[in-house]
């Protein structure tokens, strides 16, 4: 096992990790949410946020694994703080670096292990975004994107709650100082005990608008855009209340009307009785960062091609239909179509016109179905359909033959007229499986007893 050297700017690296205040404090769900994403992203069973001081390697954030510190020595990250860029280990037993490291040779036997550096925008390194797998493996480019702009934003995240521990030491009771207030990069509206508006800093114009003199003496709920429930403030008034803190998302409204999101911290600021004298308020706006983050889910759970929940959405949507049908005693139905001589369009007329075709098949399928049931693509021309619900076992024979229907009209690409068929394999659950593995494989060889029975059908699944 080798030990993986000291950073070069190790002092400084660990003067900016200390200064970050990060190793001892509560579970933030910002962080968990990421992990969580990371690990879905990937496909891992662990995935973590782990930051590397003198000794050990602490898991901010951690999915998939009860553990909360390891010692530098065996941590693979204290190698991938090293790295400029993401540092994979497809297969760690066949690597001199981690072949007989106890975390491979013994629990939680690690084989893979991909972890992003998070950088400072100095370039220091204070851990890594990592996914792990007990056996071998690779990630595609879209996954290792995706966990490279989670990781940016995991910083982005720890440089926001630090700009925010920031500004909170420099309020202190009524004396704000004039210089932090005024050249904060964060919005900060103050109010009195009555909640009016008593002022407001420019970085608040320029995020909401509005200037001090429109806003001066009004509630804060100007800025509300509507999208809150009266159950969230309860919440936030009764946190204030108690604890005389309170930090969310939320949904506001600039005076142009624009909605955005906002990070927001409220502390409260008390007389020497004990009585309440002032809200702060300080909030960022993270509409650009919400925006990223839904994309990263969106690549993450749509086919680029077609539009359509893709494999892994898929699983997720059948697993909870599955959970459903048990619990209303209902039934459920699961279609697994292939399209029958698709090869051959790739074949004579190239990848953009089957690509085209798959298009238009997708649409074609969304077609047959109802809103409330879900049309998949599996990769390459095989798609799912999840029935939703079903009560009348009629219903499921009539949307088959809808679908091959629709699916063996012509279909016009490039001033070409195409006909294929499909060939559509059906499971019901619960009584054809009880799980996803088995809903899909059986519906799997009903597909392949359709093909064998002249394509262009469907067929039930049969014992």
């Amino acid at each position: 096992m080798k030990i993986a050297p000291l950073p070069n700017d190790e002092q400084a690296r660990l003067a900016t990790l200390k200064k970050y205040d990060i190793l001892d404090t509560e579970p933030d769900a910002a962080l968990d949410a990421m992990v969580q994403l990371a690990s879905y992203i990937c496909q891992t069973p662990i995935a973590a946020i782990s930051l590397i001081d003198e000794n050990r390697q602490w898991f901010k954030a951690i999915t998939g694994l009860d553990a909360k510190e390891t010692p530098r020595d065996v941590a693979f990250c204290a190698h991938a703080i090293l790295q400029n860029e993401t540092m994979i280990v497809p297969d760690a037993l066949q690597d001199e670096r981690f072949f007989d490291n106890p975390l491979v040779t013994s629990d939680p036997d690690i084989r893979f292990y991909a972890g992003v550096p998070l950088a400072t925008t100095q370039g220091q390194h204070l851990g890594t975004l990592c996914v792990i797998d007990r056996v071998p493996r690779e990630l595609s480019s879209a996954q290792l994107n995706a966990i490279n702009i989670l990781a940016k934003n995991i910083m982005a995240h720890l440089d926001l709650r630090y700009s925010h521990k920031q500004a909170r030491e420099h309020i202190n009771d009524l004396h704000i100082s004039s210089m932090i207030f005024d050249s904060a990069s964060e919005a900060i509206l103050v109010t009195d005990a009555n909640n009016a508006i008593v002022s407001v800093n420019p970085a608040f114009t320029a995020m909401t608008g509005y200037t001090f003199n429109e806003v001066v003496g009004k509630n804060p709920s100007i800025l509300s855009s509507g999208r809150q429930s009266k159950e969230l403030y309860q919440m936030m008034w009764q946190a204030l209340d108690v604890t005389g803190h309170w930090d969310g998302e939320l949904w506001n409204k600039r005076k142009n009307g624009e909605e955005y999101a906002e990070w927001l911290s409220i502390n409260t600021i008390y007389n020497p009785d004990g009585s309440k004298r002032l809200h702060v308020a300080i909030f960022s706006d993270i509409t650009d960062k919400k925006k990223a983050d839904e994309l990263i889910w969106k690549q993450a759970n749509y086919d680029h091609l077609t539009g359509l929940p893709n494999r892994s959405l898929f699983r997720d949507r059948l697993e909870q239909e599955i959970k459903l049908a048990h619990r209303l005693r209902q039934s459920a139905a699961l279609f697994f179509i292939d399209l029958d001589h698709f090869k051959e369009v790739n074949d004579t007329l190239g990848h953009d016109a089957g690509d085209a075709l798959l298009v238009q098949a997708a649409v074609r399928i969304s077609q047959c179905v109802r809103e409330a049931d879900t049309v998949a693509r599996m990769g390459g021309d095989e798609f799912t359909v999840i029935l939703s619900q079903v009560n009348d076992a009629t219903h499921i024979g009539k949307v088959a033959e809808n679908i091959i229907q629709k699916l063996s009209e012509p279909f016009v690409i490039d001033d070409n007229s195409l006909e294929i068929s499909a060939s559509i394999g059906i499971a019901i659950c619960p009584q054809d499986g009880s799980n996803v593995e088995q809903l899909l494989k059986n519906a799997d060889k009903a597909m392949y007893a359709a093909k064998a029975a002249g394509r262009g059908r469907f067929n039930y699944y049969n014992s």
